[in-house]
């Protein structure tokens, strides 16, 4: 079991802020609508008024979120592997089948959690907004004008109540389907998800991918080098949009079960993390930083890893490379290689990235 970056402080922060206003909502909504009595009428009438107010402000702050980020892009339905999606959830989720999407910081939602999340953000959310702002300022117009104005507006309020909370339902049987029962729960609190250890890989190699790209971007815009030939034009914009966002990511993957390195144009290492030490602890090299990329590599991999670091040298970004290394008893291991130049003065200056083991 590993543990993945997902998801970010103010995230965590609209989630459960939400959740607690909808529960609310819902508690003193029903209320309103006879359903039980539990604190009065009129004092349910204030707190859901109150409750509504808040929501609207919450609301606006998620969503100049989702927009000035590129966050929104998450919640775009769509057509694939929705139906394996299906099966899964009908029958594989049953028999311990593994699942069809994998969840990265990126990429959170599978096909069925798109459509659900952009009907629910964008269409029925909206929709409670409306007709509860024409309930409050406008009940006792419509009642006056006529008494059957208000009972559309009265079905469209308590039907999306109804949506709502059969979603919560469904939502906290779901968190329960994770890694462990609770690791989705324990991941929006802390933003670190549980996953095995082959979900895990996937997670972090599509992360540090995005991050690569991201970093390479950054530099050519700091050139004023247009160039976008690299880069999806669906993702160019998201990328520009989330730079705290991705500063913010690279500082948590030092953290993770990840190695980072830095080296210098000389090939020499400059400076590598803990995680790097640990996962280079079996060979005899000992502290790294002024030796050599090249040390303890078998023939083969020097090759390699001299035609990766002239590869980033002139510029560009690799991904998932694979290169091998000698352990003290003689033995061979083996990990990737994702890294990007660095610069000083608008010229490359050497490279860093991320090593991942890879399973014996």
């Amino acid at each position: 079991m590993k543990k993945v970056y997902i998801y970010r402080r103010f995230e965590r922060f609209w989630h459960w802020t939400q959740t607690l206003i909808i529960l609310t909502l819902a508690l003193t909504g029903f209320e309103v609508h006879g359903s039980y009595n539990l604190m009065g009428f009129e004092k349910a009438v204030m707190i859901h008024d109150n409750a509504a107010y808040t929501y609207m402000a919450l609301l606006l702050l998620i969503f100049f979120w989702l927009f000035i980020t590129g966050e929104w892009r998450m919640y775009m339905p769509t057509k694939k592997k929705i139906f394996e999606q299906v099966k899964y959830y009908v029958h594989g989720i049953f028999n311990d089948e593994e699942h069809p999407t994998h969840k990265t910081m990126f990429n959170k939602f599978n096909p069925l959690q798109k459509a659900t999340y952009f009907g629910l953000e964008f269409i029925i959310i909206p929709l409670m907004v409306v007709s509860g702002f024409l309930y409050i300022y406008f009940a006792d117009s419509l009642l006056g004008h006529n008494g059957y104005a208000l009972e559309p507006v009265a079905y469209i309020h308590v039907g999306g109540a109804f949506i709502l909370v059969g979603f919560i339902i469904a939502h906290v049987y779901l968190t329960t389907t994770g890694y462990k029962p609770l690791s989705a729960v324990k991941a929006m609190i802390t933003g670190w998800e549980e996953m095995s250890d082959e979900e895990a890989e996937v997670a972090v190699r599509a992360n540090i991918h995005m991050l690569m790209r991201f970093s390479q971007r950054k530099i050519m815009n700091a050139e004023g080098v247009e160039d976008d030939t690299l880069f999806d034009e669906s993702l160019s914009q998201e990328i520009d949009h989330t730079k705290a966002m991705m500063i913010d990511f690279q500082k948590k993957l030092k953290e993770s079960n990840v190695g980072y390195f830095k080296i210098d144009i000389n090939g020499n290492y400059v400076e590598v993390n803990d995680v790097w030490l640990k996962l280079y602890s079996t060979t005899d090299i000992g502290n790294p930083v002024g030796k050599h990329m090249g040390l303890n590599r078998t023939e083969e991999d020097k090759k390699s890893v001299d035609k990766i670091f002239n590869k980033i040298l002139q510029g560009k970004t690799v991904t998932g490379n694979l290169v091998g290394r000698y352990n003290s008893d003689g033995s061979v291991s083996y990990h990737t290689i994702s890294a990007s130049p660095t610069y000083e003065n608008n010229k490359v200056s050497g490279l860093e990235g991320y090593i991942i083991d890879k399973p014996e």
